[in-house]
């Protein structure tokens, strides 16, 4: 029986939010996986994303996973920074 190794990159330009996204996703890493495995990078304000998985039901899980977390570090970091613009203004 062969092995199915599926191997996707995808590149997300999340300008000055990036940072703060892949930082916050870091600790996602530690987790271990049966069938699929991701590592995060940062190249300025472009987050990439790597699933490597053994099928594709598990890639579509991953990625969806990985899709979803992304998308909510990213609009958490635009509400905090929105919390800083409102705060700083308030104290003027």
């Amino acid at each position: 029986m062969s092995e199915l190794v599926l191997e996707t990159e995808f590149q997300f330009e999340l300008g000055e939010s990036a940072e703060v996204v892949y930082r916050s996703l870091l600790p996602e890493l530690s987790e271990k996986y049966q069938r699929t495995s991701a590592s995060l990078g940062l190249d300025g304000s472009m987050l990439w994303l790597r699933i490597d998985a053994d099928d594709i039901v598990s890639a579509r899980a991953a990625l969806n996973t990985w899709l979803r977390l992304i998308k909510i570090a990213h609009e958490l970091a635009g509400v905090g920074e929105a919390a800083k613009v409102l705060t700083s203004s308030e104290s003027l």
